[in-house]
């Protein structure tokens, strides 16, 4: 959401995928993507409306308006920030297998 020509980072429309996806698969797994700008707005509405989210360089190279992110690290930090304030617990990479049922592949 959010970057030029796709889906506008507009609330309305989240909220109604969202209301979609709880009657079409109420069980499902659902995560947001805010690219530049919208980043951190779609990371607030997604952790705050129960779903996941993502960050990261490749979608946004911005901590802020006036400031680059200095690394990927520095994002997931600020998203990390958002899921205390929304008392949401911080999945490390093996909960997030679990959560999103991928499985094992030999290498």
């Amino acid at each position: 959401m959010g970057l030029k020509n796709s889906m506008p980072a507009d609330e309305p429309i989240i909220d109604f995928y969202i209301e979609t996806l709880k009657r079409l698969a109420p069980t499902a797994q659902w995560c947001a993507a805010g690219i530049g700008p919208a980043q951190l707005t779609i990371n607030e509405w997604s952790i705050s409306k129960g779903g996941h989210t993502r960050t990261g360089l490749e979608d946004n190279v911005r901590l802020d308006h006036d400031r680059l992110a200095p690394s990927n690290a520095a994002l997931v930090t600020r998203g990390v920030g958002l899921c205390n304030k929304y008392e949401r617990p911080v999945a490390r990479w093996q909960q997030a297998h679990e959560i999103l049922e991928l499985r094992k592949v030999a290498l």
